[in-house]
């Protein structure tokens, strides 16, 4: 055997050790020798060395024993021993500890709910009760629905993520509660930071004192490289703040989320934007996609929007502008400069800049948290160097990476997070220096916002209800034919004045209702013309729609070419919570065409409502059509129904349809018969179809209803229901087992026809059902001649998805 010295030993372990020393100092986190890491690598790279460092002690022990030379041992040698002796102890003792610790929760509102992503370190069932339902991940990943929180789903995984479609809802994760509201608000803050990459020390002071603001607002970059480690540093302790961020490019590498999207938040609109491509290049066609995506949207919403880009539009770091991206997106504002736009946040460039034109902010919030670009550094600069830490005023220059320095304003080579207030009077932006805390400037724009919205005009007993609001105060009032209508927000207390030029001794308002006692009149509202005439006709056409929930992009779709109809029917929901705000968001843009809505679930918080509307129950003729609205909610209560307000409503149509002739529908939003989660409510339902074979004879064409997001269309005894309540809020889960109650009721696809099989309490007349699908729709009536026709049609393709005729 060969000889093995001692000093060849010592030169070993004094290198591995070394080697162990330099992997911890670099690593920055000595709590990653115990395991708390994310993904292992470190982890396993630390104890690999340890390993490796402890083989010349066990070297050095053989040598010793083989030699019998353990007197002659000196004290450096023990040293070594013990201390390579003490490295593989705790590389043993690491093995039998965690990888790493959960992270999470990462709440980011999605449509009309919140997706919640979260990761723990052994796998574990996906799940959350919300409201007395649970809701738990499959293993497709997609959200499913159990009825109750007792159901025990079976797959098990260590990344979780769902998707819960409640505008607002509390759940409670790792022993903590968590609240998420989206609900829509006058006052809305948030912050935006950029470029944070991974880094948990700037992350936290960016956190800091946040916790006032609604929402944090990236403009990219916030993780490097998307790995369990990088989420675990920024996620690991649980944050009640909603999150949304535009793809960087250090995400376009990961294509986790949408290139382009937009998302409502309290009632602000966020267009999120991205000049990368998948591979992480800005090209002419990824360019040329976010631009048309912002084309195509832009009027989705009509209240405050503010766009987000990791590329900024114009920029004094590093990369600068690029002139395409930076023309394209000015061109686009240039064209749109009614569309609300409030400011443009970028990224990219480790600075913070600002610049103002046309009234617009551009803000380049990359100085958030890595490392500071050089600004003093010609080779990085690219001969466009600052000459202090911070530039004021224009910047003008012919350099290509330098456009728009005539609208600089305000750039500093600090790490800063800008916080942004909007109000009803305008928007407040805050440079704050997240190392110091320091202010270190403000900005503030006025509000462009539509100068009203409206009118909307109802047809009232023997004439009409017009609402609308006004950006600035002004006095209720209506001229129509020489006579001065005036009054409040309250149409029964309108009031009349024989003289137009009269000046009405009423106060100043934003809300304005009054009702016009005439069958048929001409009247200008703020500029917009009404032609009301509820006088009987030959033919009539009208369309149905329901369940909106201010869902402005699907609204839009759904009033299109309403100059061929003559009036519009809703089934209720129109808002979520009826508040004022909702009303600006829920009626752009609005027809002047004669509007008759029932009163939606989410419609019973009547104290509001910024006008004073009609009753729950109600009869209204239009045209010669007749339509009885009853309500069955319990007001209290916006999800549950009511036997006494059923017994009432059923009392009441029992009194009041046998009072009118002509043709007749009943509007009710609780569906009498539906292929939707909610189905039938047999107490309601038994009762309606006795009403409804009393007066067979009364010419009932057709029960009209929302609540389910579906549409279904059954026929019983010549008389149709149909449920109209995919006119723009999350579609219902159709597809779920938990969420529809029983397998017979499951649909398997996006479309059901035909009579189905299903002996449910919810599944009343099944066998008489025509059609469902799971599509935004409207459903457009023509009527004439002893007929009537019902077109349903695709809101997003236009397509028309099924029609049926019915002889009265």
């Amino acid at each position: 055997m060969a000889m093995i010295t001692t000093t060849s030993i010592y030169v070993l372990g004094f290198i591995g050790l070394m080697i162990y020393t330099a992997i911890v100092i670099a690593n920055k986190q000595l709590c990653f020798i115990f395991g708390d890491v994310s993904d292992g690598i470190e982890y396993l790279i630390i104890c690999g060395c340890a390993l490796a460092a402890s083989i010349p002690s066990v070297l050095l022990l053989f040598a010793i024993y083989k030699q019998k030379q353990i007197l002659r041992i000196q004290s450096y040698q023990v040293i070594c021993i013990v201390f390579e002796t003490v490295l593989l102890v705790v590389c043993v003792v690491a093995v039998s500890l965690p990888h790493s610790k959960n992270w999470g929760p990462l709440i980011e509102p999605r449509g009309n709910g919140a997706s919640i992503t979260w990761w723990t370190q052994i796998k574990q069932i996906s799940s959350l009760c919300v409201e007395g339902k649970l809701y738990y991940q499959s293993d497709d990943s997609s959200t499913k629905i159990a009825g109750n929180c007792q159901y025990v789903p079976t797959y098990k995984t260590n990344n979780h993520n769902l998707l819960i479609p409640s505008v607002q809802f509390t759940f409670q994760l790792f022993d903590d509660n968590f609240t998420f509201s989206n609900v829509v608000k006058e006052d809305v803050s948030f912050f935006v930071t950029s470029d944070i990459l991974s880094s948990r020390q700037y992350l936290q002071k960016n956190v800091e004192g946040t916790q006032q603001y609604d929402i944090h607002v990236s403009a990219g970059d916030t993780i490097q490289h998307y790995s369990n480690k990088d989420m675990f540093k920024l996620l690991s302790n649980p944050d009640q703040l909603k999150f949304l961020q535009a793809v960087g490019e250090q995400d376009a590498k990961s294509a986790l989320q949408e290139f382009n999207y937009l998302q409502q938040v309290h009632g602000v609109c966020f267009y999120f934007v991205s000049a990368f491509d998948e591979h992480s290049q800005m090209t002419t066609a990824s360019i040329e996609i976010a631009i048309q995506f912002l084309e195509r949207e832009i009027y989705s919403y009509s209240g405050i929007k503010f766009i987000v880009s990791h590329q900024p539009v114009y920029s004094t770091g590093e990369h600068g502008a690029n002139p395409q991206f930076s023309i394209a997106m000015q061109s686009f504002l240039d064209r749109h400069e009614d569309s609300n736009i409030m400011a443009v946040f970028g990224g990219r460039d480790h600075v913070f800049s600002s610049y103002q034109k046309d009234g617009v902010y551009f803000f380049n919030t990359g100085g958030s948290g890595s490392r500071l670009t050089n600004v003093f550094e010609t080779s990085e600069m690219k001969n466009r160097t600052w000459k202090a830490n911070r530039l004021d005023g224009p910047q003008p220059s012919d350099q290509r990476l330098n456009f728009g320095g005539e609208f600089h304003l305000l750039s500093l080579l600090q790490h800063t997070r800008v916080e942004v207030n909007v109000s009803k009077s305008g928007v407040g932006y805050v440079i704050k220096n997240i190392e110091t805390g320091k202010v270190e400037s403000t900005f503030a724009q006025d509000i462009k916002k539509p100068r009203f919205w409206g009118p909307i005009v109802s047809p009232y007993e023997n004439g009409a209800n017009i609402t609308w609001w006004t950006r600035d105060p002004v006095k209720t009032s209506v001229c129509i034919d020489g006579k001065l209508y005036y009054g409040t927000n309250n149409m029964h207390e309108t009031q009349t004045l024989e003289d137009c030029s009269l000046e009405p001794a009423v106060e100043k308002l934003y809300f304005h209702s009054i009702f016009v006692d005439r069958q048929q009149f001409d009247a200008v509202v703020e500029g917009k013309e009404i032609h009301f005439d509820n006088r009987p006709k030959d033919s009539v056409k009208f369309i149905i729609t329901s369940d909106a929930h201010e869902m402005t992009p699907i609204i839009r779709r759904s009033i299109q070419n309403m100059e061929d109809f003559d009036f519009h029917i809703c089934g209720g929901d129109q808002t979520y919570w009826s508040t004022a705000i909702e009303y600006d968001l829920a009626f752009p843009n609005w027809h002047q065409k004669p509007f008759c809505q029932c009163q939606g679930n989410h419609e019973a918080y009547a104290t509001r409502r910024p006008v004073k509307q009609r009753d729950t129950t109600f009869h209204q003729q239009i045209n010669g059509v007749h339509f009885f609205s009853v309500f069955i909610f319990n007001e209290s209560d916006i999800a549950a129904t009511d036997d006494l307000k059923v017994n009432e409503s059923i009392a009441w149509l029992d009194a009041n349809i046998p009072l009118h002739n002509g043709p007749k529908y009943i509007l009710t939003h609780y569906p009498m018969y539906s292929t939707g989660g909610f189905g039938s409510y047999p107490l309601y339902t038994a009762q309606l179809e006795q009403l409804i074979d009393k007066y067979a004879n009364n010419q009932i064409l057709a029960v009209i209803s929302g609540h389910d997001h579906i549409f279904a269309a059954f026929k019983r005894n010549n008389i149709f229901t149909f449920v109209a309540a995919s006119g723009g809020g999350v579609l219902s889960k159709v597809n779920d087992l938990e969420t529809m109650g029983d397998i017979s009721r499951v649909w398997n696809g996006t479309e059901l026809h035909g009579p189905i099989k299903s002996d449910t309490k919810w599944s009343m007349n099944y066998e008489n059902h025509l059609d469902s699908y799971l599509k935004f729709t409207r459903t457009e009536v023509q009527f004439g001649s002893g007929r009537v026709k019902y077109v349903v049609r695709d809101l997003e393709s236009w397509d028309v998805l099924v029609e049926y005729e019915q002889e009265y």
